[in-house]
């Protein structure tokens, strides 16, 4: 475990999670884009995909917390939908860029030194969070106590593959490998992991949910009592708004773009039969002709 509180920016030039964390390290270490670069690619991917999830079981209007909130763009999103919105993050040169990006409201600063009545929100939303936090019981356990009796945990984090070890995993060359990142992810769960952990901190009900990065991530909800479940149209009809239409065009688009994906891939399996069929085909005729020419 890295020695104090990685989690407390107090020189955003030096510490871990200050500003090289997000322009320097996760583009030059992990090849991932620049915060400044996700705030466009994100927004019709990854943060359509969350929203969509979360309105499927929370309707606005609503008091939403996203943790970890980097660039903003998913707070906005809420935003333009007809939340009540704000993000958190710990580096003040990723709060600036959120504001100025977005415009929306960001805490800067550990969520348990932010003034937020207990019981006040309706949703918080980790996303590639959970990993990181160095006091997961504490951190969530708060967390909790801020939502209302019918509030709820949206998350996404790393699921451990439940059939290996450590030594398999290595032995498999298993893609999962790359989760295990030194000083980030410090807490790695299976889907029974998550259960045991949320059910100690009082939220029993654990709902997963496809992951949009399902090979490596897990997505899910946690809750006190079962959640409701809202359909499309009730999600269109929420959502009739003039200044939430841009919102429900671009959850239209992304549903297409799904549609067209699995189009393609419904195509890729067709095509790969046919090809198989072909080949058994190919080789039957080559066979009949070596035994023609050997009768002949």
């Amino acid at each position: 475990m890295p020695e104090g509180n990685i989690a407390r920016v107090n020189d955003d030039a030096a510490d871990f999670y200050g500003r090289n964390y997000w322009f320097a390290h996760q583009a030059s270490d992990l090849g991932h884009p620049t915060i400044t670069e996700r705030t466009r690619v994100d927004l019709p991917e990854r943060c359509t995909y969350w929203l969509r999830a979360l309105l499927h079981h929370k309707l606005p209007p609503g008091r939403i917390l996203e943790l970890g909130a980097c660039h903003g763009g998913f707070v906005a999103l809420l935003r333009q939908a007809g939340f009540d919105a704000m993000g958190q993050e710990l580096s003040p040169t990723i709060v600036d860029l959120a504001r100025s990006t977005f415009d929306v409201v960001m805490l800067q600063g550990l969520i348990e030194d932010q003034e937020i009545a207990q019981g006040s929100l309706d949703v918080i939303a980790l996303f590639d969070v959970m990993e990181h936090l160095q006091d997961p019981v504490a951190t969530l356990t708060h967390s909790v106590n801020l939502l209302k009796p019918d509030g709820f945990l949206l998350i996404q984090t790393p699921r451990v593959p439940p059939d290996a070890t450590y030594e398999q995993l290595l032995a498999r060359q298993d893609p999962f490998l790359v989760q295990f990142k030194k000083e980030e992810h410090l807490y790695l769960f299976t889907e029974q992991g998550v259960r045991d952990f949320f059910r100690r901190c009082g939220l029993p009900e654990v709902a997963f949910i496809p992951a949009i990065y399902s090979h490596y991530d897990m997505f899910f909800t946690v809750s006190r009592t079962a959640l409701p479940i809202h359909t499309d149209p009730d999600v269109a009809a929420a959502l009739s708004a003039p200044s939430q239409r841009l919102v429900l065009a671009l959850l239209d688009l992304y549903g297409q773009h799904q549609q067209t994906v699995r189009h393609l891939a419904e195509v890729e399996l067709d095509r790969e039969a046919r090809l198989n069929v072909i080949n058994i085909l190919d080789a039957r005729v080559r066979e009949l002709e070596r035994r023609w020419w050997r009768f002949w």
